[in-house]
């Protein structure tokens, strides 16, 4: 018993750690990019999702990773970790395939939907991952996904704002990709609902009085001809 005990908290122990890393791992290579970007002449928001360009389909793919200013960057840092943490831990093997939904979907949706403009920044995978989870918790009412999404809502719940630019007068908010990140997200929870942590069913182990009954007149029914 003891050592299955034991083997159970060196699981959790280390698909914690896991949990971290790989979020940590994202986040330090987005600011090795941007502090590439500040050394180097090539402008890189170029490589971002231009509206309609084929030329631009590459941006879905690089957007997310460019961020020219530090306060962007920064911005997006700890929610990254932080919500990314939360989605590695709760599904683990599965939370790469989300990922990879959230960030292809957002971006392919922003190059179909977004206004003219190069638009740059992980800011759809924030919004797709805590919609994701935040969904997910009124979809599957599993306590450990309710208790997580409770302490995101808290922490950046904020983001709800950043769908009205009107809110950011001088600010180039990329309102759009906000949206499609946020719409990826509901999708993806009601797709992978089966995924993941799901809410325990109590079993009753009483036996049901109707059942007892119908039983009861059925060997009665079988005894008397």
């Amino acid at each position: 018993m003891s050592s299955f005990v034991s083997s159970s908290k060196k699981e959790e122990k280390r698909d914690f750690i896991l949990a971290l890393v790989y979020p940590l791992a994202f986040v330090s290579m987005l600011w090795g990019i941007y502090f590439f970007s500040r050394v180097t002449a090539f402008d890189l928001a170029l490589l971002g999702i231009h509206p309609l360009d084929f030329k631009s389909l590459t941006g879905i793919l690089t957007a997310p990773l460019i961020h020219l200013t530090f306060d962007h960057i920064s911005g997006n840092s700890l929610s990254l970790i932080v919500i990314g943490f939360g989605l590695c831990f709760l599904y683990q093997r599965k939370a790469l395939p989300i990922f990879c939904f959230l960030y292809f979907t957002s971006g392919f949706w922003g190059w179909f939907f977004a206004r003219g403009g190069y638009h740059i920044g992980a800011s759809g995978l924030v919004y797709g991952m805590f919609f994701f989870l935040t969904t997910s918790a009124i979809i599957k009412r599993e306590k450990r996904t309710i208790a997580f999404s409770l302490l995101i809502t808290f922490l950046f719940g904020a983001i709800v704002w950043g769908f009205f630019p009107v809110f950011f007068p001088g600010k180039n908010i990329s309102w759009e990709i906000h949206t499609t990140g946020a719409v990826a997200g509901v999708v993806a929870a009601f797709y992978f609902k089966k995924e993941g942590p799901q809410k325990e069913i109590l079993q009753d182990d009483e036996p049901d009085e109707d059942e007892d009954e119908n039983l009861y007149w059925e060997d009665n029914q079988t005894n008397n001809p």
